[in-house]
């Protein structure tokens, strides 16, 4: 019975935890969708069945959305539209801790180059730890940022002479996958990681 109890407890919270991210994906674009509806709904009482994307205003939503990304992202990289991004994310986004951290990480994720290269390096605490190199200083040392697990956003920033440090070619996700697991798994990333420290 406790065997029992036991897997349905561990499959209940592995299909939460799989569920919750496409949960909060659909419910953005529900809500995005759902401002977009009025709009879409003016089109069609227009246009009526006279194309086939005026014919349904769910579906014309969803193009308007998609038409929207496509020219937002064109926007954010030219010109006065990066200014602009960059700009709420030096004076605004940047009150959110690890910000610039976040992003480089899901652009990683999501195989983006991105705009700031935070390398993944092993510090000297108790052992080696896995960090981010987040800057370095006149006189050569490295400040560090070392994550904590199971929420890497959160964690210490440490300044260590830079001969201490370990350069590793393990990317963020890679430090997010084994931090989010506590460790558990990560075997496969941290052997091919001595392989290259040998």
């Amino acid at each position: 019975m406790k065997k029992l109890i036991g897997l349905f407890n561990e499959l209940l919270k592995g299909g939460i935890f799989f569920l919750f991210p496409i949960v909060l994906a659909i419910i953005f674009l529900e809500k995005a969708i759902s401002l977009l509806r009025p709009l879409a709904t003016s089109i069609t009482e227009n246009f009526g069945d006279k194309y086939f994307i005026t014919s349904s205003p769910y579906l014309l939503s969803i193009i308007i959305l998609v038409l929207i990304c496509l020219v937002a992202g064109y926007i954010a990289s030219k010109g006065v539209g990066l200014k602009m991004v960059n700009w709420i994310e030096n004076n605004i986004l940047t009150l959110f801790p690890g910000y610039h951290l976040m992003k480089n990480t899901l652009q990683d994720q999501a195989g983006l180059i991105a705009e700031t290269n935070f390398p993944v390096v092993l510090a000297p605490i108790d052992g080696w730890m896995l960090g981010f190199e987040v800057d370095k200083l006149d006189n050569g040392d490295l400040v560090i940022f070392v994550p904590g697990a199971p929420n890497i956003w959160e964690g210490n920033v440490i300044i260590f002479e830079e001969k201490r440090i370990k350069r590793t070619n393990l990317h963020q996700k890679d430090v997010q996958k084994i931090m989010r697991q506590l460790g558990v798994n990560s075997q496969t990333i941290l052997n091919q990681l001595e392989k290259n420290q040998k």
